[in-house]
């Protein structure tokens, strides 16, 4: 089963729960990933979070809900999940620019969100270069981020945030380099569990890890490698959104719940002719 076919499952799975028990561990399992990438990879593809189609869904069908029956806004807000009245009209509003009470009168303007049906578009884009590597597995040291878990929602923020106040820490985690590959300065991004874990500037390398830094291991695995040029964050934000929206839908790979890699060549990363990549660790679909 492709994964476009896949995330149309999923999406099913999510209609038939908009009474508050869409659970995300079988959500991820029905789209053969981790909650982790379901999370991350829906709005490269949609334009908006998971969480939030979730409920503008829950909110367009308690709108339907509403003006074609007599049911008590109370009873509608139970249906949908909510115990609270006042947290379902708060949502309701959010999505309606109007109350529940509100939705009943004809006048009233309402907004409709339609299902998400996934399929595969052809758009005549730039063709998308990538090589497929077997990666073994290989030790790093560098200086894991310190700023929680990193949602969807801020997660870019949260990455800017990192390296800027990583700045002249990141010499000394080059200084570490002792000829191991894969060579260069590494971004690495480690799950547990399928959950997000943390972010890591570090580098290959045997050498000891100093005091103040951090010693893991970037498992072996199957990736696929894509080059990136230009300046950061904006260059590989452009990356990531091609490599889950184009290439991973219709390449006959899927995302395999490991290790993220990005591997950056140039010292000045902002420089408009900045080289870097992007290894994403897949499995044969």
């Amino acid at each position: 089963m492709s994964q476009l076919e896949d995330l149309n499952r999923a999406m099913a799975y999510i209609e038939e729960h908009l009474d508050g028990t869409v659970d995300m561990d079988v959500l991820a399992r029905i789209a053969v990933c981790s909650k982790y990438q379901l999370q991350r990879m829906f709005p490269y593809l949609t334009g908006v979070t998971l969480p939030e189609y979730i409920r503008r869904r829950a909110m367009t069908r308690a709108a339907q809900d509403l003006r074609a029956t007599d049911a008590k806004v109370v009873d509608v807000a139970l249906r949908y999940g909510y115990d609270s009245p006042t947290a379902f009209a708060r949502a309701f509003r959010r999505v309606h620019g109007a109350s529940p009470n509100d939705a009943r009168r004809p006048q009233t303007k309402l907004t409709l969100y339609p299902r998400f049906v996934f399929t595969l578009s052809v758009k005549g884009e730039e063709p998308m270069d990538y090589r497929i590597i077997e990666q073994g597995a290989f030790r790093v040291v560098g200086i894991p981020s310190d700023n929680g878990t990193w949602e969807v929602e801020d997660a870019g923020e949260k990455a800017v945030d990192y390296w800027e106040k990583l700045g002249p820490h990141v010499h000394e985690i080059l200084d570490l380099v002792d000829g191991s590959e894969p060579a260069g300065l590494l971004g690495v991004q480690f799950c547990r569990d399928g959950a997000f874990d943390c972010y890591m500037a570090c580098v290959a390398t045997n050498r000891p890890c100093p005091e103040g830094m951090e010693e893991r291991t970037v498992e072996a695995a199957t990736y696929a490698v894509f080059e990136c040029v230009g300046p950061m964050p904006e260059a590989m934000t452009n990356l990531w959104h091609r490599i889950l929206t184009e290439w991973l839908p219709s390449s006959g790979y899927r995302w395999e719940s490991k290790t993220d890699v990005e591997r950056y060549f140039t010292p000045r990363m902002t420089a408009p002719d900045s080289r870097s990549e992007v290894w994403l660790p897949v499995v044969k679909a």
